[in-house]
């Protein structure tokens, strides 16, 4: 005897876990693009050794005040909006696997990467704006900080993606059955 699918709810729809992530992969990648665009190769951010005052003073010297002004101004902002966008699908893979019958220890180990990680990015982008707006006096304290969030966010972004691919398949294992 042929078993039926379960009725999933609609809320969030199957195609959200193929198009979620494909969004924020695009956007990951569209966000280093306009970086790169404007002249501020993004050194800080995909640092994963984490850095230091000196590492800030120096690479805030090479830009000038042309560049750090549109790293501020122009990448800053697309990449906060970047980081929300795959905190809030991060969330929505959590919510939509909990739906779906799966335990909730299993869907936020599938979305938490990116939930936690978007909002340890969006923490490390407010503590790089400050060192700008405070340049040239660097404060230690918010280059730990942002050096801190920086490593977590890479972390947590990798096990998203990881996360991410584990909800796709949790989530058309019975169709395939």
């Amino acid at each position: 005897m042929t078993e039926t699918v379960p009725f999933y709810s609609t809320t969030i729809p199957l195609a959200f876990f193929i198009w979620g992530p494909v969004l924020v992969v695009v956007l990951f990648w569209a966000v280093g693009f306009w970086s790169s665009r404007q002249g501020v190769p993004r050194m800080l951010e995909s640092d994963w050794d984490g850095y230091n005052v000196a590492d800030v003073e120096k690479l805030f010297t090479l830009y000038g005040d042309e560049r750090r002004a549109r790293y501020r101004n122009r990448v800053l902002p697309a990449d906060v909006a970047c980081a929300f966008t795959y905190a809030i699908v991060g969330a929505l893979l959590i919510a939509g696997l909990a739906m779906r019958g799966q335990p909730w220890w299993v869907a936020a180990l599938c979305g938490g990467g990116w939930l936690l990680g978007g909002l340890c990015d969006v923490a490390e982008n407010f503590a790089v704006a400050r060192l700008l707006d405070r340049y040239p006096q660097v404060d230690g304290g918010n280059v730990a900080f942002a050096s801190t969030m920086t490593r977590l966010k890479l972390v947590l972004f990798a096990l998203g993606v990881a996360g991410a691919l584990v909800a796709a398949y949790l989530v058309f294992r019975p169709l395939a059955a």
